[in-house]
């Protein structure tokens, strides 16, 4: 993991109007990269050990967090995001938690691949967030079961070691490890809340699967196509072709002069259209 601009400590109380205004977050360099861990391409979180509060599939939700201060339950304060109850010590005499103790959830990336970076969202959670989060990775073929995973055999590597966090805020840590991912174990020490997981990096398809598939769309996000560069980034990147995950448009600053304007789009398999064609969703490698 490389050191980014970081947020720790908790949030001032809610005081009423925008609750964005005060909301902690700086520009990370990975971002540039797709959200592994969109919901729009298959991504889900497959299991956690506590959900009490708030469901854990809340963390995959495309669109940020939101919050309504008269929203309250059964509960008590309903929020949008993954929130555990609180953890208690084993007996009288030891009434906090142990070291060890901590909240995990499972997460399915949509689209395997080699992670750039995560972003572990506070989003209103001003003072009940997680002391501090680890990330790990691992990638096991097919559809294992939770079970499967926590499995003794199953090798996890550390993506974000255990590292302090703060209250609404983006919280953002470069990933190196140079790996293929499908899976990732996150972890709460000891427990709180979380609002969103955005997981950015390079899709890295089963060469199996496409095997299998024989003919696909060899630009589109899922199966490694990314847009490499473009001439202008004034307002937007362009959208990776066939993505359902990818921005509606890409916008350009506006010309005064007659010139050209224009984006490469690269393929992670490595095939290129076949000669004389523009890339179309049945184009076949060769």
């Amino acid at each position: 993991m490389t050191a980014t601009a970081s947020f720790t400590g908790d949030a001032n109380p809610y005081g009423g109007g925008d609750p964005y205004a005060d909301y902690r977050t700086t520009d990370f360099p990975f971002t540039q990269y797709a959200d592994l861990a969109d919901r729009r391409l298959g991504a889900g979180v497959i299991a956690a050990n506590d959900e009490f509060f708030a469901q854990r599939e809340n963390l995959l939700v495309p669109e940020r967090a939101e919050f309504d201060p008269e929203h309250f339950g059964h509960k008590g304060k309903i929020m949008d995001g993954w929130e555990t109850r609180r953890r208690r010590g084993a007996s009288a005499g030891h009434p906090w938690p142990t070291d060890e103790d901590h909240d995990w959830a499972l997460v399915r990336l949509g689209a395997p691949g080699v992670i750039r970076g995560i972003v572990v969202d506070t989003a209103h959670f001003r003072g009940n967030y997680p002391q501090a989060v680890s990330v790990e990775g691992t990638s096991v073929p097919g559809s294992p079961s939770p079970e499967q995973l926590l499995g003794d055999d199953v090798k996890w590597t550390t993506l974000v070691p255990r590292t302090e966090i703060g209250g609404h805020a983006a919280n953002g840590f470069a990933v190196s490890a140079e790996q293929r991912f499908t899976h990732l174990r996150v972890n709460q020490h000891p427990d709180g809340g979380i609002a969103r997981l955005r997981v950015y990096g390079e899709v890295v398809p089963d060469p199996g699967w496409l095997e299998a598939l024989g003919t696909f769309d060899v630009v589109a996000l899922e199966n490694g196509g990314r847009v490499e560069d473009a001439s202008d980034l004034f307002y937007s990147r362009p959208p990776t072709p066939s993505s359902p995950a990818a921005p509606a448009r890409w916008t350009t600053a506006g010309r005064r002069a007659a010139a050209a304007t224009g984006a490469t789009t690269g393929s992670a398999t490595g095939w290129p259209p076949r000669r004389g064609s523009a890339p179309s969703r049945s184009t076949r490698r060769t």
